[in-house]
């Protein structure tokens, strides 16, 4: 059983069937792509906190950090096909420029 776009079908045995969920792993990885940027900037918004008195650094934090990390998440879950077709474009057009260089390569050399 396969529930909207959350997923692909991997195998079909019989009745039951497995299913990976490519849009939780985008999420996952999406998140970790923003996460310096989040880390900096909760960082930098926790530190002045602090120094000014408006509150404790760890509510500072989470106040920068927390809205970047769940945008990332739910941007990578909602465009994991795009994501994934994308990488999967890039990596066959490299393939392909790669055989024909080689071929070229033998074909004059």
């Amino acid at each position: 059983m396969i529930s909207g776009r959350t997923g692909r079908l991997l195998k079909s045995y019989g009745t039951g069937k497995q299913v990976e969920n490519t849009s939780e792993f985008w999420a996952d990885v999406s998140m970790a792509v923003v996460s310096p940027v989040a880390i900096a900037a909760g960082f930098a918004k926790g530190a002045y906190d602090a120094s000014t008195d408006n509150g404790a650094f760890s509510e500072g934090f989470n106040a920068a950090a927390g809205p970047i990390m769940k945008e990332a998440k739910k941007f990578g879950a909602e465009h994991s096909a795009i994501i994934t077709r994308g990488v999967l474009t890039g990596a066959a057009g490299a393939f392909g420029a790669r055989m024909v260089n080689v071929g070229l390569k033998r074909l004059i050399g």
